[in-house]
């Protein structure tokens, strides 16, 4: 009988360690899965407050507080250089850089060109951005030739002008500022670059943004 009783006290002490092994790994893992999905929040945060990364440096100009770009449902049913129908989810899937003109001409050409050269040089992160172009501009024959995978928003023109309106900064229209733009998967425009900024610092803008921003 006592060691009935003995090995019963065994076998209860044996299945409350293994229970409290049990609760404890229960605990680590919900601590590692919510570090696991609040680290990168936390991350951006600092990267907006602190310019991304305490060893960076941004070329651009930060936008405070970040700008929500509206893209209206007109623009559904607009067609990018591939024929592809826009969605009004444009710019929640990738990070977009935007060139803004009037009539794209030399200046405007040129950022197009940089723009293209940058994407291309960021190799495993190209498709987690995009090139659009928002422009008056009806004849884009040779644009479309030489940039095929650049989406262009052409029309209708009271939409584009409202849509080019929303990236106005400090009382300077963003037809007239020659600045490339940045906005990101959330559809906020972040950041901006005048046309001071040299290619390659840029694209070192870029590159660091993609590596430290689990978004897009």
């Amino acid at each position: 009988m006592r060691l009935e009783n003995k090995l019963l006290e065994q076998h209860q002490a044996s299945t409350s360690d293994s229970e409290k092994q049990q609760q404890k790994k229960g605990r680590l893992f919900l601590l590692a899965m919510v570090v696991f999905f609040a680290a990168p929040i936390v991350l951006v945060m600092a990267m907006y407050r602190f310019d991304w990364h305490p060893k960076g440096q941004s070329y651009g100009d930060l936008i405070e507080p970040v700008v929500p770009i509206k893209l209206t449902e007109v623009f559904q049913d607009v067609k990018t250089t591939d024929t592809t129908v826009l969605s009004k989810m444009l710019w929640h899937d990738k990070w977009s850089a935007i060139i803004i003109a009037d009539q794209c001409e030399l200046t405007c050409q040129t950022r197009l060109h940089d723009a293209r050269q940058i994407h291309a040089s960021l190799e495993k992160d190209m498709k987690r951005l995009q090139r659009v172009l928002i422009t008056h501009q009806q004849d884009l024959g040779d644009l479309q030739k030489k940039y095929p995978d650049l989406i262009i928003l052409n029309q209708p023109s009271a939409d584009i002008a409202a849509l080019a309106q929303q990236f106005d900064m400090n009382g300077v229209s963003a037809y007239a500022s020659e600045r490339v733009y940045m906005v990101d998967p959330l559809g906020n425009l972040m950041l901006s670059y005048s046309n001071k900024v040299k290619p390659v610092e840029m694209r070192k803008d870029w590159a660091r943004l993609l590596k430290y921003s689990w978004a897009g």
